[in-house]
């Protein structure tokens, strides 16, 4: 009888083994992303005339395929455009939790029958475990960046994963996964004080999320809120000109010059413009893009030039129209040690 009860607890002992090695089995950085690209979304926020304000990254939570991504992805919008890596596009119904103070949000979408993450538990995590972190940098859907957990910082009052693992403008919102296949944090694409530095807020926080029901356009501003510096502080567009059509009023806009100071400490690269024209009723006229491709190495700018034909622009000489423009996205080329010094040898 003791026999037969110490071979019954040995097999149980055993399969409670194998199975916690099953679950703590770690995956390969290519098993993670064939298993959960799908279920990250480019997010595309748009302004009250439907055009782009800003991109971003999200991800699937559930059967009901709620995304989770950064306020600041969102913030401002008043719709929002949602697409899979296989191209299905969707949008955002409403906001249901959103904490401004930790910069996430939980959005219900109008998608289904997509494979939602499996979550981890960020209070277990240990510094130099390996991640893995899946976004949308520069547009480039999918984008997979690998690193290990570099330290937990206590920022604003509230407790950040420092990571290495790359973090474009365009993965803001875009999940950290640990090599189980689970994620622990939310890529913010933040910079702390100008300092070369990629955070993650921990999964946890969203259990800190207070229920919402709210649209896109009631989510309140968080301009006064102390809170780590955006990305986007250090790419800046300055000396704009506007170039007329040669007539005698200059009324037609032919094209405009720009610079781009690019303030952070590496090369950036396919900066992605927006521009929209406004005419001199301040009427929105005209709307044009582009993608710059050209390296702007660290503390210095370019020039550029963008050709987008506009009538009636001016009117006469004191009445004068104006364009606005975006930086929707770029890309933060950490893997490039260039320096001006290089360019002279």
């Amino acid at each position: 009888m003791i026999t037969r009860i110490s071979y019954t607890t040995f097999i149980i002992f055993a399969i409670l083994i194998i199975t916690n090695e099953i679950l703590l089995a770690k995956l390969s950085t290519s098993q993670i992303a064939n298993r959960y690209s799908s279920s990250v979304v480019t997010i595309i926020a748009l302004d009250e005339n439907d055009q782009p304000l800003s991109l971003g990254s999200g991800f699937i939570i559930n059967d009901k395929c709620d995304i989770v991504t950064n306020y600041h992805v969102l913030e401002g919008s008043r719709t929002a455009i949602i697409k899979t890596s296989k191209g299905t596009k969707g949008s955002i119904n409403k906001i249901i939790r959103y904490s401004i103070e930790l910069d996430l949000l939980i959005a219900e979408t109008s998608l289904i029958n997509n494979t939602p993450v499996s979550f981890g538990d960020s209070d277990s995590i240990s510094v130099g475990e390996d991640i893995v972190a899946i976004g949308n940098p520069a547009g480039l859907e999918g984008s997979i960046s690998k690193g290990i957990i570099s330290g937990i910082r206590k920022i604003n009052d509230y407790s950040v994963i420092q990571i290495t693992a790359p973090i474009s403008p365009g993965s803001s919102g875009g999940p950290v996964f640990n090599l189980q296949g689970k994620v622990i944090g939310i890529a913010t694409a933040y910079l702390d004080y100008g300092q070369s530095l990629n955070f993650a807020m921990p999964i946890n926080c969203l259990r800190n999320l207070k229920k919402a029901n709210v649209s896109l356009k009631s989510l309140p501003s968080n301009s006064t809120v102390k809170k780590i510096n955006k990305d986007n502080s250090l790419v800046q567009i300055f000396d704009v000109h506007y170039n007329y059509q040669c007539c005698v009023d200059n009324n037609n806009l032919n094209n405009i010059d720009f610079g781009i100071k690019n303030l952070s400490k590496y090369p950036i690269k396919n900066v992605i413009l927006f521009f929209v024209y406004y005419n001199y009723k301040s009427e929105i006229i005209s709307y044009s893009h582009e993608k710059l491709t050209k390296t702007i190495l660290p503390q210095l700018a370019l020039q550029f030039n963008h050709t987008h034909f506009v009538k009636y622009f001016n009117k006469g000489k004191n009445t004068n129209g104006n364009v606005e423009i975006r930086i929707l996205d770029y890309e933060i080329d950490r893997n490039t040690k260039v320096s001006p010094v290089d360019l002279l040898f």
